[in-house]
C-alpha cells in the first residue's frame, strides 16, 4: 500500500462554492498511490458569523486554489455540528470550524506550488476569514493510512486526536494503526481513513521542527446519520472507546459532523 502524505496550511484553503457531484463523491478515492497530502485545520476570525465565514471560504477563498499549479486535489470540510459523547469526544461541542486537504504528486510539486504567485494570493487572503494566530500550529503534512477502503458517502465525521502523555509519536502511531484502527473493521462503516502527522508546514512549505497542536485525525464516511448512530451505539464501538484510553489523550479529542466540498477532485478509483 502506497503512502500518502497529508498536511495542514496556515491559510486553511479548502473547497469552492461548487460542491462535487454526489455521484462523484460516492466513488472510492484511489489508494495505493504515492502522493504528498497536506491539511489545514481552521477557526474563523472574530467578527464573522459561522455562516458568513463558511460562505466566504467556499465562495471566494477556496476557488483561489484552482489557480495554483501544480496541485492534484483540494477538498474542504466544513463543520456542521458536534458529535455525541458516546463517540469518544471530550465535549459535545465543536472547537474548530473546518479543515482542508490538498494533494500533490510529490514533495517537489508541493514546494514548487508554495513558491507561486497564486499561492501567495491565498496566503494574503487568509486573514479575511481565518484566525491566523490559532492556525500557527495546526498545519502539517501527514501519512494517510486507509483502514476501510470504500466510497466517500454523504455523511462525514472526523475526530482530531493527540496521543496520551508518556507515548512517543511513533508508539502512538503504531498502536493507532495496528491495534485501535482494526477494531472498526467489524462495523458497518463505508470508509475510514487515519491521517498521521509527519511534520509541520507553514506558508512557504515544510517548517522543520515547529510545534504541532495535534497528532492526527480520523475520517469516517457513512450513508446517513442512522448508519453512524448505529455504529457509535454498538458494543464494538464501546470497545474502541475503551481502547482509545490506551493511546489518546481523551481530554483533547475533538469531533465534528462535516459537509465536504470538492474544489479540485483528488485521485479517484477508476478515473
Amino acid at each position: 500500500m502506497g503512502t500518502t502524505v497529508t498536511g495542514i496550511s496556515p491559510t486553511g484553503s479548502l473547497a469552492s462554492a461548487q460542491t462535487a457531484n454526489p455521484a462523484t463523491l460516492r466513488q472510492a478515492r484511489q489508494e495505493g498511490v504515492d502522493m504528498y497530502k497536506v491539511v489545514w485545520i481552521a477557526r474563523y476570525r472574530n467578527g464573522m458569523t459561522r455562516q458568513d465565514a463558511s460562505d466566504y471560504w467556499a465562495g471566494h477563498h477556496g476557488p483561489l486554489m484552482k489557480k495554483v499549479s501544480p496541485v492534484s486535489g483540494y477538498v474542504q470540510s466544513h463543520v456542521q455540528g458536534p458529535l455525541p459523547a458516546v463517540s469518544g469526544v471530550a465535549e459535545e461541542e465543536t472547537l474548530f470550524d473546518g479543515y482542508s486537504c490538498a494533494w500533490w504528486k510529490d514533495r517537489a510539486d508541493f514546494q514548487h506550488a508554495m513558491s507561486t504567485p497564486a499561492w501567495q494570493r491565498i496566503v494574503e487572503d487568509g486573514p479575511n476569514v481565518f484566525d491566523m494566530d490559532w492556525l500557527g500550529n495546526m498545519s502539517a503534512y501527514i501519512e494517510e493510512v486507509p483502514m476501510i477502503e470504500g466510497p466517500t458517502s454523504p455523511y462525514k465525521v472526523v475526530w482530531i486526536i493527540r496521543f496520551k502523555e508518556g507515548l512517543t509519536r511513533e508508539e502512538g502511531r503504531e498502536h493507532w494503526r495496528r491495534v485501535h484502527g482494526p477494531i472498526f473493521r467489524k462495523l458497518d462503516i463505508d470508509r475510514y481513513i487515519q491521517n498521521h502527522v509527519v511534520g509541520p508546514i507553514g506558508e512557504e512549505g515544510e517548517t522543520g521542527k515547529a510545534e504541532i497542536g495535534f497528532d492526527g485525525f480520523s475520517e469516517c464516511w457513512f450513508r446517513d446519520e442512522t448508519q453512524f448512530r448505529n455504529a457509535v451505539e454498538s458494543s464494538t464501538w464501546a470497545v474502541a472507546v475503551e481502547d482509545a484510553q490506551n493511546v489518546f489523550d481523551m481530554t483533547q479529542m475533538w469531533g465534528a459532523e462535516l459537509r465536504e466540498n470538492v474544489v479540485v477532485p483528488p485521485p479517484l478509483l477508476g478515473i
